[in-house]
């Protein structure tokens, strides 16, 4: 009787994304994924003017951290190297010099595609300083961005950032 044959070791690089492959070479290949899934956190700092009723994406001019470069050109999107479901969570910061009878809206979008959490607060008149956190687990497909946007009706445009906490989002591959 021969002895079993046993697959040959894998070796992944810090930027393999998520395959039947990966999953095929065995435990220590989706072990080490799983260590190390794509992920990253992306901060805002430098103010942004954010238009009077539009609904701008944030600019993030500093990845923190992001396993997969999956920061577009632009800063205002994260894009997902792998399929599966996401948690991405962000923060905005505004500050507020509109007139009564204004709102102030944040929400966290998949790019051309849907908004998967949102919320819209009305705003008194100035000076106020807002903060919003969301979260949600998003199903995106490999090459999908993720973004938060922000929109408000001041009836001029309002900064982003103060002190020294802007905004900042994060983003962590957690499941197919």
């Amino acid at each position: 009787m021969s002895a079993p044959l046993l697959p040959a070791a894998a070796t992944v690089t810090g930027t393999t994304v998520f395959s039947k492959d990966l999953w095929n070479n065995g435990p220590a290949a989706l072990d080490q994924w799983l260590g190390d899934p794509p992920r990253a956190i992306l901060a805002q700092t430098v103010a942004q003017s954010i238009p009077n009723n539009t609904d701008t994406p944030v600019a993030f001019d500093q990845a923190v951290y992001d396993n997969h470069d999956g920061r577009n050109a632009a800063g205002t999107a994260w894009v997902a190297p792998a399929a599966g479901v996401y948690l991405v969570a962000a923060t905005s910061n505004l500050a507020w010099t509109g007139a009564s009878g204004c709102f102030v809206g944040n929400h966290l979008a998949v790019v051309g595609k849907t908004t998967w959490a949102a919320v819209e607060l009305p705003a008194s008149p100035g000076p106020v300083r807002f903060q919003f956190s969301l979260a949600a687990l998003i199903p995106m497909a490999a090459g999908d961005g993720v973004q938060l946007r922000i929109y408000q009706n001041s009836g001029a445009a309002q900064p982003t950032g103060f002190i020294t906490s802007a905004c900042r989002l994060s983003a962590r591959w957690i499941a197919l």
